[in-house]
């Protein structure tokens, strides 16, 4: 059985919203856009999302993940790699995400992200809020210089420095990934 049809609507419209990002659209991706590539109207767009912007974050949720995780401690530096690639192979996008107005919201996001990742019952040396954003920070950084072109690393040697820059944070900062005990 198939989703439910809100479900369905949501999928297309962030579907269509990466459609315009692969399809290199150029500047900030506006409703109007999404809309007419999802065959959806407005309305129906407002009763999913609040901005463009809001879908915008929505979309990059997938991708950060493959940040997150490592950031947190769950995940693998294989798709941590995979996701340098992948922003490498889109850096025109990545510059405008990574370098632009949107770049706090995205500090912000994969910080939340990383902290939904750790385990609720260590006691970080700085409340959880700064110690999640400072991993968020120290992980984005690099890859923003990189993309810019600013700095030059393949992605697997990025990878594996972004991988043990984490783990370090994450001991000094006494945060635990969750299902793990000290």
């Amino acid at each position: 059985m198939q989703g439910a049809p809100e479900s369905r609507t949501r999928t297309r419209l962030i579907a269509a919203f990466n459609q315009l990002v692969f399809d290199k659209t150029r500047g900030r991706i506006r409703v109007s856009q999404i809309v007419e590539k999802a065959g959806v109207g407005r309305s129906t767009f407002y009763d999913h999302f609040s901005s463009a912007e809001a879908i915008h974050m929505e979309a990059l949720s997938r991708p950060l993940s493959y940040l997150a995780a490592p950031a947190a401690g769950t995940g693998e530096v294989e798709h941590l790699e995979w996701f340098l690639e992948h922003f490498w192979g889109n850096r025109a996008r990545a510059r405008e995400v990574l370098a632009g107005s949107s770049r706090d919201r995205i500090v912000r996001l994969l910080a939340e992200m990383i902290d939904e990742r750790t385990d609720k019952n260590c006691h970080p040396v700085i409340p959880r809020k700064l110690a999640t954003t400072q991993v968020a920070e120290a992980m984005l950084g690099p890859i923003r210089l990189w993309v810019l072109g600013e700095a030059s690393a393949t992605p697997a040697a990025l990878a594996q420095s972004l991988f043990d820059t984490a783990s370090a944070m994450r001991q000094s900062l006494g945060l635990r990934p969750k299902g793990r005990t000290a």
